[in-house]
């Protein structure tokens, strides 16, 4: 009985260390190679325009009425709403803010840059926040920003739930360099995984999948993975010549044109 019941533990056992190689095996492929991202740089002066569409809220005051639209009070024990607003692109949260207390709040929240084109549908809500069901306080549906707002100007709104909220808009912020947020560094190349799509990668039209296999002219084996991270850098403050081998293994020589890196949700 002994005997069965050991051979037993040695049957489930083995299945169970053969799964754990296995899954070993499978983490030590997908980690072979290391992943890096290009530098960003900060932009010094005024940048250009930037792509349509793009901009930066920031949300300085709401009012709120006293009571919910069925006559109900915001809160249990007679409290105000804790406020927050969200904004959305079509059913896309793009930004939420810090919840605050009262029915004439300052809101103090600023956006990082949001993609709200014209021909899109967007929404800025306000909501009460609460532990157990959030409540909606009041919307506002449109395409891209407000009718009437205007750079650097501010602007007020009346919601569907009788609350106002008052907004300025800023001009997006900017950086500079490649615009590959990740790539894998291999022997003789540096494989590409995320492009930007408003950046000098972008612009010279890099795709996932395709793989940079000289950076001015020196291949990537020759370069090395530190001198190659390196030069790839120098995208922040120059043009940068790449040879790139595309996903169809089509080999093209491309430029990185130094100009802004523009990044929205």
């Amino acid at each position: 009985m002994r005997k069965s019941r050991a051979a037993g533990l040695r049957g489930t056992i083995a299945p169970v260390t053969r799964t754990a190689s296995i899954v070993l095996l499978l983490l030590s492929v997908s980690c072979a190679y290391p992943r890096r991202s290009t530098s960003t740089c900060p932009v010094s002066g005024e940048a250009p325009s930037a792509p349509a569409g793009m901009t930066r809220l920031t949300f300085t005051t709401a009012v709120i009425p006293p009571t919910q639209r069925g006559g109900q009070p915001w809160d249990e024990d007679g409290s105000p709403p804790d406020v927050f607003v969200r904004v959305y692109r079509g059913d896309t949260l793009l930004f939420e803010s810090r919840a605050v207390e009262g029915l004439e709040v300052d809101l103090a929240a600023t956006t990082p840059n949001l993609f709200l084109p014209n021909n899109q549908p967007s929404r800025i809500e306000l909501w009460d926040s609460d532990q157990v069901l959030p409540t909606i306080i009041g919307v506002w549906r449109g395409s891209g920003l407000p009718t009437g707002a205007m750079l650097d100007g501010d602007t007020r709104i009346m919601l569907d739930g009788r609350a106002t909220v008052g907004f300025r808009v800023l001009p997006p912020l900017a950086t500079r360099g490649a615009g590959i947020p990740t790539y894998e560094v291999r022997k003789s190349r540096l494989k590409v995984i995320e492009v930007i799509e408003h950046s000098p990668a972008g612009r010279a039209g890099l795709l996932p999948g395709d793989s940079i296999v000289a950076i001015g002219g020196e291949s990537v084996r020759e370069l090395g993975e530190g001198r190659a991270v390196s030069a790839l850098a120098r995208a922040c403050n120059e043009r940068v010549q790449l040879t790139v081998e595309r996903r169809d293994g089509r080999t093209e020589d491309v430029e990185l044109d130094a100009g802004f890196v523009w990044t929205a949700r």
